[in-house]
């Protein structure tokens, strides 16, 4: 069943449902309704046969013997037993205090004490009856009470007949209200769902690869948010499918680099016109370590992206780390006329995995002597801090534009000529770098340095474990 089919069945059971409780609402509020106007017409006709009978009782020398109401005379006034002597000045009441009293449910008449002195005292269908009760007070005092049983439902033609009349217009508005919310669900369903259609396109493209989406992202409800992830989902789709196009493209230039100079050398060689000597030998081994760093690096970055990097962490001295990365690569800062300081406390230790900590400071010592014109400085700052330490690895010209520094973490990005790869390494060290970093639960940016050229500063914690991750 198709999605905007279930939305109209839900939105028609839900109306449905709706107007059956409204209708059944509606429905008992009437007979509640009906039964207390009912109650309330029963009690006037008590308090007006009441002052009938308080008056017949004061006559009757403040006593209810002789005196029933079975039935009341066509006057108004109850029926006497024999004895019963008439009311002084012989007139009875007026005509309009007692009219219609003869006329009504059963009725009892009962004393102050409860004794019934007329009317019967139980009914055959009293479970359907309500209770109506009138109290007879003559000068403040109680001297009896009455008690009528109208019925709990209509039981005259005329009152039945209205009932009806009124549960058909129920009926009737429930099916008209059903027959409108039917129509509005029929034209409201389509216009609520034109965004989910739009929006299954967009996702219908993007998984055919096509990652322009021009969701609109101007409503102000979840589907316009949901608008508003799908383009930006789309956009960087797009933007990963050109930089793996580009980095593909990058990484066969750096393979077919080294290996055209080792196939032109060679066929040179094999036409005789230059000699396999120890400088040819030194020639094709260059190459080759330059094609063994760059199988490395994309191996060791492939590993980190995919998680294979495995780390095996305890206590580190970092202060022994970088000197001794620093110590190591100190003859090639010197060959390349470079000045190199380091500046480091001593003992500082934190929970690392010893073999990466030096292969981070190394491809971060590497990039600067790389990529940093001689005559030149590299700078190498350690500080601790209370919970993680800093390191920051400057040097001096050429640098960067500052809104390319976080592109430097790219694999093999290229800003221009000046900061282009000009030794052996294939512009993979920083994007390994990062990775490292962010496996110590750290952070690593790039900024322009006051020396000139480019600032690394990298956030290791001291006392970091698998568990924080």
């Amino acid at each position: 069943m198709k999605l905007s089919h279930k939305l109209l069945v839900i939105l028609v059971g839900f109306t449905c449902v709706s107007l059956s409780l409204s209708l059944a609402l509606a429905r008992w509020s009437f007979e509640q309704g009906f039964n207390e106007f009912i109650q309330n017409q029963e009690r006037e006709r008590l308090r007006s046969l009441s002052r009938v009978l308080i008056a017949e009782y004061s006559s009757n020398n403040n006593s209810w013997d002789n005196i029933q109401i079975e039935s009341v005379a066509p006057t108004g006034m109850p029926h006497r037993r024999p004895g019963m002597r008439p009311r002084p000045g012989g007139f009875p009441p007026p005509r309009h205090q007692i009219e219609d009293v003869s006329v009504g449910p059963p009725t009892l008449l009962i004393d102050a004490y409860g004794n019934i002195i007329s009317g019967q005292s139980s009914y055959a269908d009293e479970n359907e009856r309500n209770e109506v009760n009138v109290k007879l007070e003559l000068n403040g005092e109680l001297i009896g009470q009455l008690t009528s049983y109208p019925p709990k439902t209509p039981d005259s033609d005329v009152a039945r007949a209205f009932s009806e009349q009124q549960l058909q217009a129920i009926i009737l508005i429930g099916l008209l209200s059903l027959i409108a919310s039917l129509i509005l669900a029929l034209g409201v369903t389509p216009r609520m769902l034109s965004p989910f259609k739009a929006i299954l396109q967009s996702v219908k493209g993007l998984t055919a690869h096509q990652y322009k989406t021009n969701l609109p992202e101007n409503r102000p409800d979840e589907f316009g948010e949901l608008m508003r992830h799908i383009n930006t989902l789309g956009n960087t789709l797009e933007a990963h499918k050109n930089t793996k196009s580009q980095w593909l493209a990058d990484i066969s230039h750096e393979l077919r680099t080294p290996l055209t100079i080792l196939s032109g050398e060679i066929e040179l060689i094999k036409a005789g016109i230059r000699p396999l000597d120890q400088k040819q030998l030194a020639s094709f081994d260059q190459e080759v370590t330059r094609l063994s760093l760059l199988v490395e690096d994309l191996y060791q970055l492939s590993l980190s992206d995919i998680g294979g990097l495995s780390y095996h962490f305890s206590s580190v001295d970092l202060s022994q780390v970088i000197v001794q990365q620093s110590e190591s690569l100190a003859h090639i800062f010197d060959t390349k006329g470079l000045t190199f300081t380091c500046f480091c406390p001593p003992n500082i230790t934190i929970n690392a995995d010893h073999q990466r900590l030096k292969q981070l400071m190394l491809n971060l010592l590497v990039n600067a002597c790389e990529y940093t014109d001689a005559p030149g400085t590299v700078e190498v700052v350690v500080s601790e801090q209370p919970s993680f330490i800093v390191i920051i690895v400057q040097d001096s010209a050429p640098s960067i534009a500052k809104e390319n520094a976080a592109a430097l973490f790219e694999p093999l990005f290229r800003e221009d000529a000046s900061r282009r790869r000009r030794t052996q390494g294939a512009g993979l060290g920083l994007s390994i770098s990062k990775q490292i970093i962010e496996a110590h639960g750290g952070k690593i940016s790039a900024s322009v340095s006051s020396l000139g050229g480019v600032k690394i500063t990298a956030e290791l914690p001291k006392h970091f474990t698998t568990d924080n991750n």
